[in-house]
């Protein structure tokens, strides 16, 4: 099994990988480049990259500061990644950021039909708040959930 060997901060030469990840994962509703370098701009210690050992991209999540919190905007994991504590390892170095960032919740939406998503967040101890009509490009609905940090 492939090691993820770093977590880090984003480096603009990291943009290529992450566009190749947002595209496998989102398709049609990937984000597009000036969405990521708007991020990279805004939230620089919030937007991670995971890695395998060696080189290469397995993920990626941004989080940003909210006056509400912080909020998870989005976690990406290639296919080959999933189910090795990728996403996992992302979301918990992304929460340990907000928390000393001084943040008492974290929120994030997913698809409600993201059975995978939703079992990775409730483990990790968020919880389903409300459901957000038309949330989506294609207007499906999207689950809004938080975690709160003690």
């Amino acid at each position: 099994m492939t090691r993820i060997a770093t977590i880090r901060t984003f480096e603009i030469r990291d943009l290529p990988g992450v566009l190749r990840i947002e595209r496998e994962c989102f398709q049609q509703d990937a984000w597009p480049r000036e969405a990521f370098l708007e991020y990279a701009r805004t939230v620089p210690n919030l937007f991670l990259v995971a890695g395998p050992e060696g080189s290469g991209y397995a993920g990626y999540t941004i989080a940003r500061l909210t006056r509400h919190g912080g909020e998870i905007t989005s976690l990406a994991v290639r296919r080959s990644y999933r189910k090795k504590g990728v996403a996992t390892a992302l979301l918990r170095a992304a929460i340990r950021k907000l928390r000393r960032a001084g943040v008492k919740a974290v929120w994030l939406t997913t698809r409600r039909e993201n059975a995978a998503a939703i079992q990775l967040y409730q483990k990790l101890g968020f919880v389903r708040t409300r459901t957000v009509p038309n949330y989506y490009r294609n207007r499906s609905p999207g689950w809004r959930m938080r975690l709160r940090l003690g």
